[in-house]
């Protein structure tokens, strides 16, 4: 008698891993959505505020003398 030993492996899955990573990669998309809407849709740091500023061209500064 000859002895054949077959090693055999099995894996076995058990199916789901959690829904943590799609709910964490759901978020991001949904972020980064808002955020790209926000920012090319002219919400955030764009367009006119609607404020002026007048700047007089001359500017004089005097100093008082020093008192002796």
């Amino acid at each position: 008698m000859t002895d054949e030993r077959k090693d055999r492996t099995t894996v076995v899955t058990s199916g789901g891993g959690g829904g943590a990573g799609w709910f964490i990669a759901g978020g991001l998309v949904v972020a980064l959505a808002l955020g790209g809407f926000l920012l090319f849709g002219g919400a955030l740091g764009g367009g006119d505020g609607g404020v002026n500023i007048d700047v007089p061209e001359k500017v004089t500064i005097e100093t008082p003398k020093p008192s002796e």
